[in-house]
């Protein structure tokens, strides 16, 4: 064999070998996953199907509070919605509202409201006209939004 030969041998070569010690590591099939129940397991303590948890107090308050502020106004001011929290028994001291404007002086898609409610926070968020109430944990200073939106 020529030199030019043995050189296109040993060229094919190492590209063989590495493909069939590649294809040889990839040896057992995977298991398959585990599949999924039928239907879905529920618990004992989860409400009945079409009816909904019982809120406290607290949340069912701000909840029509904001509510009702927005059947008024779909795009009320940072003050309308403190003004809203504290009708539902918040502090005005205790309320967190984010910007209702951009520094260049626009509208904000959102704007997020909170108060702390024992060792959570309850919060609310108005978008597009829409009302969305929740409860988180609060944070480890006790507040429920981050920066100073008092």
């Amino acid at each position: 064999m020529s030199r030019s030969g043995r050189r296109l041998a040993a060229a094919l070569a190492v590209p063989a070998a590495l493909m069939l010690v590649l294809t040889a590591c990839s040896g057992t099939e995977a298991e398959p996953a585990p599949a999924a129940p039928a239907s879905p397991e529920t618990s004992a303590a989860a409400p009945a199907e079409g009816s909904a948890p019982e809120l406290p107090d607290s949340h069912q308050a701000v909840q029509a509070a904001l509510s009702e502020l927005l059947a008024a106004n779909p795009a009320p001011s940072r003050e309308d919605i403190r003004g809203a929290w504290v009708s539902a028994g918040f502090s005005p001291e205790a309320v967190e509202v984010s910007q209702d404007g951009t520094p260049t002086g626009l509208a904000v898609d959102s704007i997020i409201s909170a108060a702390p409610d024992g060792a959570e926070c309850l919060v609310g968020e108005i978008r597009s006209g829409k009302l969305a109430v929740t409860t988180v944990p609060a944070l480890a200073n006790g507040q429920c939004l981050l920066g100073d939106d008092r």
